[in-house]
C-alpha cells in the first residue's frame, strides 16, 4: 500500500479533508516512519507465521508515492489509527489520542496474532 493511501485513510477516520491541514500533511511522513519502526516486530511476527522472510530493518518512507512494505492489516488499519493518535495528541485531544492509540496497538496485535513454528520434542516422547 502506498503511503498516500495511508494518508487518505487517516484523513477519512479523522473527518479531515486531504491537504486541508498543512501541518498534518507536512509532518505525515515523519510520524508514519516512527510508527513503521514501532510496527516492525508485529510485521516480522506476521511474516514468520507465514514463512515469509522477515525485515531486517523498518522501511523508511521518503514520499507519499512510496509503497510501505508491510502487511495489509498494518498498512490499512493500524498505521492510520497510529497517525490519527499523534495528530489528536498535537491538537490537545487527549481522549481521542488515547482511543486511537489503543486502536493502533490492537490492530498491530491482530496483524501478528497467529504465529506458527515447529516444536522440537527435547524429551524424546512419542507423538500422538
Amino acid at each position: 500500500m502506498k503511503a498516500y493511501d495511508i494518508y487518505k485513510r487517516t484523513c477519512a477516520i479523522m473527518f479531515e479533508r486531504e491537504g486541508e491541514d498543512k501541518s498534518f500533511a507536512e509532518n505525515f511522513i515523519g510520524v508514519l516512519n516512527a510508527l513503521i519502526c514501532e510496527a516492525l516486530p508485529y510485521e516480522n511476527a506476521h511474516r514468520a507465521s507465514r514463512g515469509i522472510k522477515e525485515l531486517g530493518a523498518a522501511p523508511q518512507i521518503r514520499s507519499t508515492d512510496e509503497e510501505v512494505d508491510m502487511c495489509e492489516g498494518i498498512c490499512a488499519i493500524a498505521l492510520p489509527y497510529g497517525v490519527a493518535s499523534y495528530f489528536y495528541q498535537d491538537d490537545g485531544e487527549g481522549y481521542k489520542s488515547a482511543a486511537y492509540r489503543e486502536r493502533f496497538i490492537s490492530a498491530l496485535n491482530e496483524a501478528a496474532r497467529y504465529s506458527f513454528s515447529d516444536i522440537t520434542d527435547v524429551y524424546g516422547g512419542e507423538g500422538i
